[in-house]
């Protein structure tokens, strides 16, 4: 994250002295394990519902969820910030759509699409993040229209795109969905997103019970006590998920279109 701000020119923000602060971002993913970057000085953990296990405490038992959460709005505690991420003064509402492999079903995200709608007032939900996706390219209609109406409503859905080009193992339709935005990863730009970030070898937040026995995850992409190396576009989506959440808090009654 130090190189991947620096990149995206987070530091501007900053100069403005903006942070995210109030701002809502919900995380639908594999959860969060509560680090020190987002419970000190100041507790920003606003929500967590698990919708795969109805586990009340907050918990992150893959790892995926945690990265993804660090990127958007981690403040970096545990690396005197060096590591934090592009909003670090947002909220997180943590909706664990994904179980410990990774893998959820379009009627779990719908369930948390619906729940995103209902609760956006009372905690302030502006930004959704999607950083997940299906091998399914006869997605659920009915997931597409929620996010349709999440954005109707007020809530800006960020998705990524695939890792492996062009929309592949996205959400959306990489895009082609106007109340959708793709993000692909900088370092692969021939993708048809919306927008891309940095997306390789991204250094975020690394959950005690992070999973190694994945494709691509090693011990060798430890950097430090507390944090780890991942790539992929669910890396750039949450620096786009942040970012948005900096121009919410600069204006706070801008519209996901004009977002």
């Amino acid at each position: 994250m130090d190189r991947a701000r620096i990149t995206v020119n987070a530091g501007y923000a900053e100069s403005l002295r903006l942070t995210g602060r109030g701002v809502g971002i919900a995380i639908l993913d594999t959860g969060l394990t509560p680090l020190e970057d987002f419970l000190l000085p100041k507790n920003r953990i606003t929500v967590f519902k698990d919708f795969i296990n109805d586990i009340p405490q907050c918990y992150d038992n893959n790892g995926h969820g945690t990265h993804v959460c660090g990127i958007a709005c981690g403040n970096g505690f545990l690396s005197g910030r060096k590591y934090r991420g592009i909003a670090p003064g947002a909220n997180l509402i943590i909706l664990k759509i994904l179980d410990r492999m990774g893998r959820g079903s379009t009627a779990t995200a719908l369930s948390a699409v619906n729940w995103i709608i209902a609760n956006k007032d009372k905690y302030n939900i502006k930004i959704a993040n999607m950083s997940v996706g299906t091998s399914d390219r006869s997605i659920n209609a009915a997931l597409i229209r929620a996010m349709y109406r999440a954005w109707d409503n007020g809530i800006c859905i960020i998705t990524a795109d695939g890792n492996s080009g062009s929309g592949n193992s996205s959400i959306a339709q990489a895009g082609r969905n106007k109340k959708i935005i793709t993000v692909g990863s900088t370092e692969t730009p021939a993708y048809t997103c919306d927008i891309t970030a940095p997306g390789v070898d991204i250094v975020s937040c690394m959950s005690p019970d992070y999973s190694f026995g994945f494709h691509g995850r090693s011990r060798k992409k430890v950097v430090q006590n507390g944090y780890i190396m991942m790539s992929g576009t669910s890396m750039s989506t949450p620096i786009v998920s942040g970012a948005a959440a900096l121009l919410i808090e600069k204006e706070p009654y801008i519209t996901p279109d004009e977002l």
